[in-house]
């Protein structure tokens, strides 16, 4: 197999992220983007060469919107997930009132 180039690393690297939030896992997408993010900025402080500057520049910019994607779906996750914890607690006084279930060896 033929060593990957840095280009390449980092759309692996940007495919698994979208996995991983497709999954529903965005604490290791947000980890696998922002390496993504830190190898790149990395790579474009390194190079010279103008035509690479421009592509790992366009590259960057996507990582930062993929990035920001992530963010905004996992923020949307949280807030359904607080909404839900927050309509058990309110109908918690309401639940407590109700019987007990009967047992099944139990009767009336």
């Amino acid at each position: 197999m033929k060593d990957m180039t840095p280009l390449e690393r980092w759309n692996v690297w940007l495919t698994q992220a979208q996995r991983f939030a497709r999954r529903e896992n965005y604490i290791d997408a947000l980890g696998r983007a922002r390496l993504a993010h830190e190898a790149v900025t990395e790579a474009l402080a390194e190079t010279e060469d103008e035509t690479q500057q421009r592509r790992y520049a366009r590259f960057k910019a996507r990582v930062e919107r993929r990035v920001a994607a992530i963010e905004k779906d996992f923020a949307e996750w949280n807030a359904k997930i607080a909404a839900r914890r927050q309509a058990m607690i309110a109908a918690a006084e309401e639940e407590m009132a109700r019987p007990l279930p009967l047992g099944p060896n139990e009767r009336y």
